[in-house]
């Protein structure tokens, strides 16, 4: 008799971004790993319909549309205790304040603690203020990464033995193509040039845009004709993103492709000429991964999870000096032996990461929550 597993499914509303992914692909796997469990999702609205790979789990009735966190407070406890899972997991670092289950939490990052300045005020004042407060009533914290498993010890003051890193992966179809017309048809959909540098993620200020657009312009400056591809959603306080491209010159040569189908990014990878992610904080930082199995070359920060992920694979730089990034930038593109050494160790450093293992070990995770004697699935 396998384990009944309560899990939030609200980052699976709507088009999914980090958290979002996260939550899908490890559930998948915990489908796939674990048959014998009960897999059930919680949403403050209807989910609709779920791709095939989750069509294991149960959604639950209970609904308040209105406001996630008024659900997940008043409405989700009482629905909790009505359908009796063994254990619940919590993968957006927010549960409710009482729950008469034991639950885990996934936390990502300590972003709200250590870069508050770049979060949304309205954010802060709630996260900052349950997130604590959650994590101590967790049975186990479950984090992304040992460099944010020591942030969160230190922020959150938990006991150590409390806090388990479990990594991510890229999904496993990410690999590099090499089918010419498809990549053709990626080229002509989204109307790339021939040589362009990408950065796929939130459009945001942690991710350090306005250094990398200063690096990109000395970049251009030294004769390289390359556009510098953006894919990804807007996010907050970017109001005056256009402007600084407009003020370096560069309204010409940024292209902003919005948000991307999952299944177009293996394609964008394998076209890019670079893969740029100067992120100034990461709990992960999991498109770097994504491009490294598809066989981008990588240039990335040398700071948080960021130089524990790549571990060796990727360029890396300062990202607080433009000079760092700028130099990065013509240094990796000038060299063809370069690039293709990064190739071949990204590939081999991807391939160490498996969403099958994560959600093996996020299943042991919920044993030794829910007292078990034997491994789930073991």
């Amino acid at each position: 008799m396998g384990l009944t597993i309560g899990l939030d499914g609200t980052p699976l509303l709507g088009e999914r971004s980090g958290v979002g992914y996260y939550t899908g692909r490890l559930l998948a796997a915990m489908l796939k790993v674990y048959p014998e469990g009960k897999f059930l999702l919680y949403s403050n609205r209807p989910l609709g319909a779920l791709e095939s790979d989750l069509a294991g789990a149960v959604p639950v009735a209970g609904y308040f549309p209105q406001s996630r966190w008024a659900w997940m407070q008043t409405v989700l406890p009482r629905v909790i205790a009505q359908s009796r899972p063994d254990l619940c997991h919590f993968t957006n670092s927010l549960a409710p304040l009482y729950l008469d289950r034991p639950f885990v939490l996934s936390v990502h990052d300590a972003s709200l603690f250590l870069y508050s300045h770049y979060h949304p005020r309205a954010r802060l004042l709630t996260m900052r203020l349950l997130l604590p407060m959650v994590a101590r009533r967790a049975a186990a914290v479950i984090t992304v990464s040992h460099s944010a498993r020591q942030d969160l010890i230190r922020v959150l003051d938990l006991p150590a033995e409390k806090v388990h890193v479990i990594y991510e992966a890229a999904p496993a179809h990410f690999a590099p193509v090499n089918d010419q017309a498809e990549l053709e048809r990626l080229r002509r959909k989204y109307g790339l040039p021939e040589a362009f540098l990408l950065y796929v993620g939130t459009l945001e200020p942690r991710k350090n845009l306005s250094r990398l657009l200063q690096a990109f312009q000395r970049f251009r400056q030294q004769g390289f004709p390359h556009r510098l591809v953006m894919a990804g959603p807007w996010g907050w306080h970017m109001e005056g993103f256009g402007r600084e491209i407009e003020a370096l010159g560069l309204r010409d040569a940024i292209q902003f492709l919005g948000y991307i189908p999952t299944e177009d990014l293996p394609g964008l990878y394998s076209l890019t000429t670079l893969f740029v992610f100067p992120s100034l904080y990461e709990g992960f930082g999991l498109p770097p991964l994504e491009a490294m199995a598809c066989g981008a070359p990588v240039l990335s920060s040398d700071n948080s999870s960021l130089a524990e992920i790549c571990d060796g694979a990727a360029y890396l730089v300062d990202p607080r000096s433009v000079d760092s990034i700028a130099e990065g930038l013509r240094r990796v593109v000038a060299d063809d032996a370069l690039r293709a050494d990064l190739r071949c160790r990204g590939l081999e450093r991807a391939g160490e990461f498996s969403w099958d293992r994560a959600a093996q070990e996020t299943l042991a995770v919920y044993q030794q929550v829910a007292g078990q004697k034997e491994p789930p699935g073991g």
